[in-house]
């Protein structure tokens, strides 16, 4: 290759370079959500939240929606035994509505198996037209308790089953195997109205997020990804499933003082969330291929707020010690905020000056932003916050970048499934927020490879386990060589039309990659 070339391809592909940086010093983590992030939760993946989100309805104003996402990378063909919810753990969606670090309420999901026919190693034994086909042999359900303060301790009358005997979405084997189509069984796992007007779903969908992955593990392949047949980015999540829970709740019965606020300065009107997985502390594994014998009490072993702070802020070495810790305590882990390792990579690697530390200006990931999602006394904190008095943008005037696009009902207030947090996180490392310090870098990967629902569960249908595709297929009998860019999977836009394939741009003597908005 040129000289000049090289030269060429570095300029295009520098923004992409910055985007994978986290995974390059951190070679267990990527700039991928919490997606196998840690040492341990990585070989436990039905305990492994992949990420969560947290935004008032754009349709239903008075709820405020909340979906955790577990099992990275699942494929949907991976039958017979399809992924699902593991019946030995303990799922936990938390609502702090005071600041203090400490959750108030939490809804928490437990599971069970059911097997219709012991005797077929068959997951459904015939097509499956409702939720309650008895050709389904495999099946799991579910009930959700209410727990009030501090959810490993509560006993008694602050823990309330709200819901029982409520079926998991199945997993989408096939067209023939779901004769009508699939979310025609799918919404019968939808459930409306259980205590005063909650709503939940749980079951597989498409993944939300979107990324490039495969070029940060091989070796960081700038030059494969810049030049043809690519010469674009690709969403290495696409094709992939994961299983949700979500839940939609009345902003009244989520605050602190059971109001619905309208004025974005009251302390009421900021919530804060996290998702949340526990075990047993002990396991006995027992011979002839009996049950596992669990005892003890409930350990927590993952947990997930913002969409970064344990991926590439928390080093190496304290990664599975942050899992099993609480928000209330997380300022040990400050430091790590306030002189963060990626930004030294910027400097270090391409001369690419961000503000000096402390970083003060990332403690907006911690602590809120000031007038929009920090209450006083605000506790530091890895959560997800929201106001809920700033209203919903419409899904057609959605902005991808959130608050630094001009979007407040966006990332980081709060965060909604259009959110492009890949992009705002880079920008936001490198001083997006400090006066002279602005910066358009991005991945060129600005959308899903399924357009979301229009309401509740707002995920997309989950890949068929018959027909899916991953982003980048391959020709048949080709090995590896990758389709032309016309074949690439689309990326789609907030209001479901598709985005236009978005290339490198190829820059002379520039020294970041600007990128369109």
């Amino acid at each position: 290759m040129s000289s000049d070339r090289i030269r060429r391809v570095r300029g295009a592909s520098l923004a992409w370079l910055l985007a994978l940086l986290p995974a390059f010093a951190v070679p267990q983590a990527a700039l991928a959500s919490s997606h196998r992030e840690a040492p341990e939760v990585r070989k436990d993946p039905t305990a492994d939240d992949t990420d969560i989100y947290l935004f008032r309805d754009p349709v239903d104003t008075s709820r405020v929606v909340m979906i955790a996402n577990w099992i990275p990378m699942e494929e949907p063909a991976g039958g017979p035994n399809y992924y699902n919810f593991d019946p030995a753990a303990r799922y936990e969606l938390k609502f702090d509505n005071d600041g203090d670090a400490v959750e108030d309420i939490t809804y928490r999901f437990s599971f069970t198996r059911n097997v219709r026919d012991t005797n077929t190693f068959l997951y459904n034994v015939g097509g499956i037209t409702s939720i309650t086909d008895t050709d389904w042999n495999v099946f799991y359900t579910y009930k959700v308790e209410k727990v009030l303060g501090p959810s490993v301790t509560a006993s008694g009358a602050n823990v309330t089953t709200i819901g029982s005997d409520l079926i998991e979405a199945p997993a989408n084997v096939g067209p023939k195997s779901f004769p009508n189509g699939y979310e025609v069984v799918s919404n019968g796992a939808l459930y409306l109205s259980i205590d005063g007007g909650v709503r939940v779903f749980a079951g597989p969908r498409g993944d939300p997020f979107f990324v490039d992955l495969g070029m940060t593990f091989d070796l960081i392949n700038l030059e494969g990804r810049a030049l043809a047949p690519f010469g674009f980015g690709v969403n290495d999540l696409a094709g992939f499933n994961v299983h949700a829970i979500a839940i939609s709740v009345p902003i009244d019965q989520l605050t602190a003082n059971g109001s619905t606020p309208t004025a974005t300065s009251d302390p009421n009107a900021i919530i804060g969330a996290w998702a949340a997985t526990y075990r047993q502390a002990t396991t006995i594994l027992t011979v002839n291929g009996g049950a596992p014998i669990r005892t003890g009490g409930w350990v927590q072993v993952s947990r997930l707020g913002n969409p970064l702070i344990n991926e590439v802020v928390i080093p190496l070495g304290l990664k599975n010690q942050f899992n099993g810790t609480e928000p209330k305590d997380d300022a040990q882990y400050a430091s790590a905020i306030l002189d963060p390792e990626v930004p030294k990579l910027f400097k270090l690697l391409f001369n690419i000056d961000s503000p000096p530390a402390p970083r003060n200006d990332l403690l907006l990931l911690v602590q809120g932003l000031d007038g929009l999602t920090k209450r006083p006394g605000e506790v530091i904190s890895d959560q997800l916050r929201l106001n809920v008095a700033v209203a919903p943008t419409p899904i057609a005037s959605v902005n991808r970048l959130g608050v630094i696009g001009g979007d407040n009902a966006g990332f980081p207030n709060g965060r909604r499934i259009y959110d492009d947090v890949v992009d705002i996180e880079l920008r936001v490392l490198a001083g997006e927020l400090v006066s002279g310090f602005h910066n358009t870098l991005g991945d060129s990967v600005n959308g899903p490879d399924l357009p979301f629902l229009t309401s509740f569960p707002w995920l997309a249908t989950p890949h068929s386990g018959f027909h899916h595709l991953h982003d980048h297929p391959s020709y048949p009998g080709l090995g590896n060589a990758p389709l032309p860019l016309t074949a690439r999977v689309a990326q789609y836009k907030p209001d479901g039309t598709p985005y236009a394939p978005e290339p490198y741009m190829v820059l002379e003597n520039q020294p970041t990659l600007d990128r369109q908005q």
